[in-house]
């Protein structure tokens, strides 16, 4: 698990409030361990949860190929963020700290030993339903998955947020806890980089992101 110690495993880019959709939430955060004994979970920590506990999920499920890995490490995130709301209380924005510290825990999962391979394998079996139709214009089979894989971590997660997952692309920019513009910024990079990657016509992938 990673732990919060105030280097600030999420860093400050876009000012964006803490977000106002509501999600599933994922599995409730186990008594003892890492809270505080005798203290009740923060209110907002609890309404982060419910915003946006299942696309936290669904992200730590995608890299690690793993639901009940996701289960565990999603648990302890929020646990780690609840022993240390007053640390996340202080950042400049929260709720892009929160998701720092998620994608962080995840980076630093024994299961992922090597970036690409857990995702590629987990990202393309997921994606082959409606996932795919919405990236048709970069479609490269398992070389897509693989190119994703390698993209810097802003641009990799606004991908897989709004194209692997489907997340609109104002919920993404929520749960990220960034602008709705700096999603649409992030997003046409990643697919000039994909394009450039995968050998195919950049013209096209923007294009695609423009329709």
């Amino acid at each position: 698990m990673v732990g919060i110690d105030g280097g600030g495993r999420a860093d400050a880019h876009d000012d964006a409030p803490i977000p106002q959709d509501h999600q599933d939430p994922p599995e409730q955060v186990p008594e003892g361990g890492d809270l505080v004994p005798e203290t009740s979970l923060p209110n907002d920590l609890v309404a982060l949860m419910v915003m946006h506990g299942e696309a936290y999920w669904e992200y730590a499920r995608l890299h690690l190929g793993d639901p009940d890995a996701a289960d565990a490490l999603v648990d302890d995130v929020f646990a780690d963020l609840a022993a240390n709301w007053n640390l996340v209380l202080r950042q400049e924005n929260a709720g892009q700290f929160c998701w720092g510290v998620l994608r962080a825990t995840v980076d630093d999962t024994p299961e992922r030993v090597v970036r690409p391979s857990a995702f590629t394998s987990a990202a393309f079996a997921f994606a082959m339903a409606d996932a795919r139709e919405a990236f048709r214009a970069l479609e490269s089979g398992i070389g897509l998955f693989a190119a994703i894989g390698d993209l810097p971590d802003r641009q990799h997660d606004v991908v897989v947020l709004t194209y692997v997952l489907g997340y609109p692309v104002v919920t993404a920019a929520r749960i990220m806890g960034i602008t709705k513009s700096g999603v649409y910024s992030l997003r046409r990079d990643a697919r000039r980089r994909l394009a450039s990657a995968l050998g195919l016509d950049e013209q096209s992938a923007e294009t695609a992101e423009e329709q």
